[in-house]
């Protein structure tokens, strides 16, 4: 990296990581009665899918690999799988709180925008931006070439994703972890983001109505 290049870069990490990456450690865990969800627009979420498209057209690769039906199916399948199993085992649903559906068509345009918003906005932060701009980072400093960064970089992504998600219960944090291997590696194999927000919204979704 040039000299410029690395201190942009090194800037926008740490505002992200500081802005939107730490705030979620902080969430006060939800109580089993709290309903998540309130159905009204998501401004909030309006605001972050607004910033991470701007991120992604600013750093996205263009060299976009094939294969977009048959690995997104895979992908949606696993999660689905995964949290049938977390629900079985622990008795409870992947995410301890109670969810409210919505009761009018309003409140479902609402309840589409909110997990198509926050399904974009998680995807570029935690898939597309964080374990490769991190890597970008360490392959500048002396570690550069090292095994091991590639997977302290990748080790990195999946724990903060995941421990974003302890609010919810522990259950959710193990979904979560899992939810984050299988987006991963189905960005990882297709180079395409938006496999990863049509897996992620649609699980969302589905979730809501049957878990």
């Amino acid at each position: 990296m040039k000299h410029k290049s690395v201190i942009y870069e090194i800037i926008v990490f740490s505002l992200i990581f500081i802005f939107l990456i730490v705030p979620p450690f902080f969430t006060a865990p939800v109580s089993s009665d709290f309903s998540l969800f309130s159905w009204d627009f998501p401004l909030k979420q309006a605001g972050l899918f607004a910033f991470a498209v701007v991120l992604y057209i600013l750093s996205r690769n263009l060299n976009t690999k094939k294969g977009f039906f048959f690995p997104s199916m895979l992908a949606l399948s696993s999660l689905f799988l995964c949290a049938l199993i977390i629900k079985i085992v622990t008795k409870t649903p992947f995410v301890e709180h109670k969810t409210t559906l919505p009761v009018s068509s309003v409140q479902w345009i609402f309840c589409v925008l909110t997990f198509l918003f926050s399904a974009v906005y998680e995807e570029i932060i935690y898939r597309f931006y964080f374990s490769d701009a991190l890597k970008r980072l360490l392959d500048f400093s002396p570690a550069t070439g090292k095994k091991w960064v590639f997977w302290f970089c990748e080790i990195a992504g999946l724990l903060i994703f995941a421990f974003a998600h302890f609010y919810l219960g522990i259950a959710a944090v193990v979904n979560a972890a899992f939810a984050h291997v299988v987006l991963r590696l189905l960005y990882k194999k297709t180079n395409f983001i938006w496999n990863c927000f049509f897996v992620h919204f649609l699980y969302n979704i589905i979730s809501l109505i049957l878990l």
